[in-house]
């Protein structure tokens, strides 16, 4: 009971601390109105600010004049390169990042693509995205649940990211299938838009015959394209796993990897992502064989940090290892989701 009353306190006093922040931090638009609160990040062309009077707002980036923190920040540009310091206005259609030791860099704010602030608090530094949907046909029995999210934790020169999705099937008269894929990892920034990428990737697909497969992954990547409407990268690399079968014994795997994606955003309400990552194995011990995942997701904002979805997947195995099992695995999900 003392360690959850703790917990309890502990939980209470970050709230506290989130909610009776100083806001301090000026926004000044175009139009010349000056707004207070307290900058969250610059991501996919918006500025993220939270206020006392009309709660978290985003601001079109390309709309702002001038920006003024009082805590530090990681801003990234176009060209890949990365600056910490605190946020100042500076001659038109320019910012200063001015760092802790008096050093000022000025970035013309279209080329700013990215802003992310130090924060010392592990839970403070983590966003996300949590979808949920669910169906169920009558006629045919037919239920499913299907639960999608992504976290991401930002610090200066890397992030580290989670990425579950999972799809649960239930039909009368027949057990449940469950459907899952797991991502998490590691990515150290570089200059010129590269970057290294270690990663595990878990999943289940029992219509492939696949009961759990993983794999340990090294890639190096580079961003072919960042701006404040889309960006667009590319990975190479290798992995190794081991595959348990639905019929068979466990399988070891050395694969090449191909990694590709790409992501459009609109910032004008409704806003608008669609989102689309390709996966590709290349076999190295099973010579011929190959997987693919491919991921696309269309999001359309409903209201403040609330969307509604549409996602695609498809997995495909030009060599099943169990007989009999189908070679392509594709699937449709609606869903509601919030940002945090």
């Amino acid at each position: 009971m003392g360690l959850i009353r703790a917990f309890c306190a502990a939980a209470l006093l970050l709230v506290a601390a989130n909610v009776f922040a100083a806001k301090t931090d000026v926004v000044v638009l175009q139009n010349g109105d000056h707004i207070t609160g307290e900058v969250k990040e610059l991501k996919r062309g918006q500025l993220k600010l939270d206020t006392d009077e009309a709660g978290t707002i985003y601001i079109e980036w390309d709309k702002i004049a001038a920006v003024t923190t009082a805590g530090r920040y990681e801003v990234g540009t176009r060209d890949g390169a990365f600056y910490i310091g605190t946020l100042a206005p500076d001659t038109s259609g320019r910012f200063q990042v001015i760092a802790e030791i008096g050093t000022i860099t000025r970035i013309a704010y279209l080329e700013a693509v990215s802003a992310w602030p130090i924060r010392s608090g592990f839970f403070q530094g983590i966003d996300g995205t949590l979808d949920v949907g669910a169906s169920f046909t009558k006629s045919t029995g037919v239920g499913e649940i299907s639960i999608d999210v992504e976290a991401a934790r930002r610090r200066p020169g890397y992030d580290a990211f989670t990425e579950f999705s999972s799809n649960l099937t239930r039909q009368r008269d027949s057990s449940s299938t469950t459907r899952f894929t797991w991502l998490s990892g590691y990515t150290r920034f570089r200059e010129d838009r590269w970057f290294f990428r270690p990663f595990i990737f878990v999943e289940r697909n029992p219509d492939l015959g696949l009961t759990v497969r993983s794999s340990a992954a090294m890639s190096v990547g580079r961003y072919l394209q960042r701006s404040n409407h889309s960006t667009t990268l590319m990975t190479v690399g290798a992995a190794a796993g081991r595959e348990w079968l639905t019929d068979g014994d466990p399988i070891l795997n050395l694969d090449a990897l191909v990694t590709f994606a790409t992501s459009f955003y609109r910032y004008d309400y409704p806003r608008t992502t669609v989102d689309l990552s390709v996966m590709v194995f290349p076999e190295l011990n099973h010579w011929g064989r190959v997987r693919t995942n491919v991921n696309a997701k269309l999001k359309r904002e409903l209201v403040r940090d609330f969307t509604a979805g549409v996602s695609l997947y498809d997995t495909f195995d030009s060599q099943p290892q169990v007989p009999n099992v189908s070679r392509n695995d594709v699937g449709v999900t609606l869903s509601l989701g919030w940002t945090f």
